[in-house]
């Protein structure tokens, strides 16, 4: 905790821990209790490759400019933190998983043979997997004969030893193979990682005939591009050299085995030139991510098949297209709790529609075969002009990214994807029909699959004014630039990243202060992923010691202290974890009784609030403006899925009384109404 925040990373990783409380729930579905498991390795891989490599950074630049003490005081100090906070997680991922998950699933005719040798009855069927399946991926490396052998990121790879201390390196196939084997036998069905069927299969090789130990580990690299923006420069291209280099950046982390003696995991590092990097003790098994692709199928052991409900009416189906829906109300969409059905209709009908002239969107992160892709394809075909704004820099999308670029320019679309030093991570698109425009807004990613799991809400409208402005945006975005002095644009209704959101929520903060400073109520209530940007908590701090109650649900970073006297008294947070990935954010400010809202696509970050163009959203009409405050404050109300989040960051349980899970009641309330 630093003075009045809580450090960035520390948080995040009680974020994470709180992801490992839904695995540790028993009333969790089982197999589902394993796929949390997963989510939790798999963040956690994320949090090597992108935020160590800042640690490291801002360490040495401390180091360079403070005296020894300052240093061990600062960020070395938040990297031993974060090191004890990740040993207990992963000492608390070990006892969930073997203490109460795999006698779990024993009990259920399911026993996975974790840590445990291959029983006689299971030898000749994986002897043959072995053989068939998995020999032809096997490479043996002699470290004596490649003394520069370099492991890739986050791949499998066992270190052996034999009698004539001799050294080989051996990957494990896992992304060219399952990484399980099921065997039915004797009324259970046995799951078998791979590991373990090369460990007991190659020893029969006469390699391997003198094996003394052979250990797991794998290498966790730097993700973080070294992209040389420029203006005028092909962005693409840039972006395809370095992904290229990705796999082989700088290592943060080596994962070795508890039972890998000290001897031997120097003279792998020694081996493997790996002496800088971070060392982790682990588990006997790695990249347990993996269990996303458990291999049994129980929906007895799963959470319940979940049906998203139509927001439309059948009277609204009478309708020849979405525009005539649009042209009587808006429309406010709940994914994925509503289906993603009009979103897709709104640019599938825009692609035929003869009337309509121009399509603009953003794109951020699109499904692989994305339909609204393959939307934009075709009306580039039917003669329309289609605008689309690229987001290369996408984290971990960029290859997917260039690729729909070249798709899409080469059917005639007008691509731009480059503001030097700015992403675009606004969600919006818009129509013109019979020189009316229809616009689309939403706070997550226009992709069809991501929607079935990320809670969103997408507004669809033909308001002109609201419209009018995300005009004059697709016509900025379209000039790949940043914002000049000169440049005259003005949002009156939108709340535009690098244009006026900053500034627009500090006036809405001032409101509710004055409010609570004349004796009137003064409220606000926001919903975000991430809460970091330090001038937008201060401003939070400055209203609480002012009166104003203020309710915030965040899921993942939050660098907000709550509940300390003269501070933040009035202030208290919550944080949800269940089924769904909350990824909404909401804003709303009792404004004297009025209740503004805005949904929008920015938390608020520095990156979001000053180096990104992101775009917040009206909720005007007063169907929708009710509907999303109830949907609010079910959220506000869960008592099964949340935790607080307490003055030292950590995850606080709250004792359920009323028994809401928000997911659930979301749910019950749109299928209702």
């Amino acid at each position: 905790m630093e003075g009045k925040f809580i450090d960035r990373d520390i948080s995040w990783l009680y974020f994470n821990e709180r992801v490992l409380g839904e695995a540790k729930k028993e009333s969790t579905p089982l197999l589902e209790r394993m796929k949390f498991l997963a989510i939790y390795s798999s963040n956690l891989d994320e949090f090597f490759r992108v935020r160590i490599p800042m640690i490291y950074g801002k360490r040495k630049i401390i180091k360079k400019n403070k005296t020894k003490s300052q240093v061990e005081d600062s960020q070395t100090s938040t990297y031993k933190e974060t090191k004890q906070i990740i040993r207990r997680q992963q000492k608390l991922f070990g006892k969930i998983l073997v203490k109460s998950i795999l006698p779990k699933l024993r009990e259920e005719g399911i026993i996975l043979n974790y840590g445990n040798k291959i029983p006689e009855f299971a030898i000749p069927e994986l002897r043959k997997h072995f053989q068939v399946n998995l020999a032809s991926y096997i490479h043996i490396v002699d470290l004596k004969k490649v003394p520069d052998f370099f492991p890739l990121n986050n791949q499998i790879y066992f270190y052996c030893t034999t009698k004539e201390e001799n050294a080989y390196i051996i990957k494990i196939p896992s992304e060219n193979a399952s990484r399980f084997k099921v065997i039915h036998h004797d009324g259970y069905d046995y799951v078998f990682f791979i590991d373990d069927i090369i460990k007991h299969f190659i020893q029969e090789n006469d390699l391997f005939k003198n094996l003394s130990q052979i250990y797991s580990f794998k290498v966790t690299r730097e993700a973080e591009l070294n992209i040389k923006e420029e203006a005028g420069k092909d962005l693409s291209e840039e972006l395809r050299k370095e992904l290229k280099k990705r796999d082989f950046g700088l290592a943060t982390r080596l994962l070795y085995p508890f039972n890998l003696p000290e001897s031997e995991l120097q003279n792998a590092l020694e081996y493997l030139n790996l002496k800088k990097s971070n060392t982790m003790k682990g588990g006997l098994y790695h990249n347990l991510k993996d269990f996303f692709s458990f291999p049994i199928d129980n929906q007895d052991l799963q959470f319940e098949p979940f049906k998203p409900v139509s927001q439309l009416d059948s009277s609204h189906f009478e309708m020849p297209n979405i525009f005539d829906v649009l042209d009587h109300e808006d429309i406010l969409l709940h994914t994925p709790y509503h289906d993603y059905d009009l979103v897709l209709r709104f640019f599938n009908e825009a692609a035929l529609d003869p009337n309509v002239s121009h399509i603009y969107t953003t794109v951020y992160r699109l499904a692989k075969d994305s339909k609204i892709g393959h939307a934009l394809l075709n009306a580039a075909r039917n003669g329309k002009k289609v605008f689309v704004f690229v987001e290369l820099k996408a984290r971990f999308d960029e290859s997917n990214n260039i690729l729909w670029a070249k798709r899409l320019k080469s059917e005639g679309v007008h691509i731009s994807y480059g503001i030097p030093k700015i992403k675009v991570h606004a969600k919006v698109a818009l129509v013109i029909k019979n020189n009316k425009y229809y616009g689309l807004l939403s706070t997550g990613n226009l992709n069809e699959n991501t929607a079935k799991h990320y809670t969103d809400h997408s507004m669809l409208t033909s308001n002109q004014a609201i419209l009018e402005e995300l005009h004059q945006l697709f016509v900025f975005l379209s000039q790949n630039r940043r914002k000049t002095v000169d440049d005259n644009i003005e949002f009156k209704h939108l709340l535009v990243a690098h244009f006026n959101l900053y500034e627009e929520f500090l006036k809405l903060i001032d409101f509710e202060i004055k409010e609570a400073e004349a004796g009137r109520k003064g409220k606000i209530r926001i919903k975000l992923n991430n809460l970091e940007e330090e001038s937008l908590i201060e401003k939070l701090y400055e209203a609480s010691q002012k009166g104003v109650q203020i309710e915030l649900i965040v899921r993942g970073i939050c660098r907000l202290i709550p509940g300390i006297k003269g501070m933040s008294e009035n202030i208290q947070i919550k944080r949800i974890v269940g089924r769904f990935l909350e990824h909404s954010r909401i804003f709303n400010f009792y404004h004297a009784g009025d209740d503004l809202v805005f949904l929008g696509s920015s938390d608020w970050m520095f990156r979001n609030v000053f180096n990104r163009v992101e775009v917040c959203f009206p909720i005007n009409g007063k169907k929708q403006k009710k509907e999303i405050l109830t949907y609010l404050q079910i959220q506000i109300d869960d008592d099964v899925n949340a935790s607080l989040i307490g003055e030292d960051g950590k995850n606080v349980e709250i004792e359920t009384i009323k028994g809401i899970n928000s997911q659930i009641a979301i749910r019950d309330f749109l299928d209702e109404k």
